[in-house]
């Protein structure tokens, strides 16, 4: 098995993790009405990164002029997906559109809370 595929796989559950938790937020504050939207967003941010993981895993396998150009080219169909999904979230009624925005941000609050947790960690081992 790939490292590649070891950390998509965390990557994964720490995104589902998060969606319950804030889900589970949502629900215990009166906001459960958020709910649908937050799932909604929280599944087109698992699709995005299934996306990029993809990319990713394909271009490791091209010559580097290749690569980029692949990712490139990826980056803007990524970019066609979440337009298309942020329409999609405006063209729905029954949910709340920036609960579905804060559930497509999933991904990006996943790796920030990793990387604060990396640096945490070595300033604690040097320290």
């Amino acid at each position: 098995m790939h490292e590649y595929t070891r950390e998509m796989k965390r990557t994964l559950l720490q995104m589902i993790a998060w969606g319950v938790f804030i889900c589970g937020s949502a629900y215990i504050t009166g906001h459960g009405w958020r709910i649908s939207g937050l799932v909604m967003g929280i599944m087109g941010s698992i699709l995005y990164c299934l996306l990029l993981w993809y990319r990713v895993l394909k271009s490791t396998d091209m010559p580097a002029d290749k690569a980029i150009f692949y990712m490139r080219a990826g980056w803007l169909m990524r970019l066609f997906f979440i337009v298309f999904m942020l329409f999609l979230y405006i063209k729905i009624p029954a949910l709340d559109f920036w609960a579905a925005v804060v559930g497509l941000f999933t991904l990006q609050i996943v790796i920030a809370g990793n990387a604060i947790i990396f640096v945490v960690r070595n300033i604690l081992r040097s320290g």
